[in-house]
């Protein structure tokens, strides 16, 4: 017959070490959503927004072709540059959470409050969500191992 008290311990003991494991994980989720820098352009280049995190402007560049446009012009193609590096962020987050946390509740919110304030641009189709491999898939696309033989 097993303690009960032992019964418990073990699961207070994995309890912790789960929780322990997720804040590692949402830490390092955390570090990599920091370091985002996406950047669009408009204007056939001459104007370029980059991003940061949270979808927040850190740059803005213009090169000499702005010369042939207009204060309207140029203004309307910051906006749309800005438009197009912000509208990329949902997809890069969505990267970084499946590469660190998973899926689960916080990352469902994180991602629909991140596509609710950076919606694609109109005419632009969303890019299909990446999928986790589960642990221990190599990403061969096979069942068999090169190492069983069976080949």
């Amino acid at each position: 017959m097993t303690d009960p008290l032992s019964d418990i311990e073990r699961v207070i003991d994995r309890w912790e070490r789960d929780a322990e494991s997720k804040a590692a994980r949402y830490r390092e989720m955390t570090g990599e959503v920091e370091r985002i820098s996406i950047t669009g352009s408009a204007a056939n280049g001459a104007v370029s927004v980059t991003v940061g995190a949270n979808g927040i402007p850190s740059a803005v560049a213009m090169t000499d072709g702005v010369r042939k446009l207009g204060p309207d012009q140029i203004a309307a193609a910051v906006m749309e540059a800005m438009a197009q590096a912000q509208s990329r962020y949902p997809e890069r987050l969505a990267a970084i959470m499946a590469e660190t946390v998973g899926d689960d509740s916080t990352t469902r919110h994180l991602m629909a409050t991140a596509r609710a304030s950076f919606p694609q641009p109109e005419g632009e189709e969303p890019p299909p969500p990446r999928r986790r491999r589960p642990p221990g898939d190599d990403g061969d696309f096979s069942e068999d191992s090169y190492l069983s033989g069976d080949r």
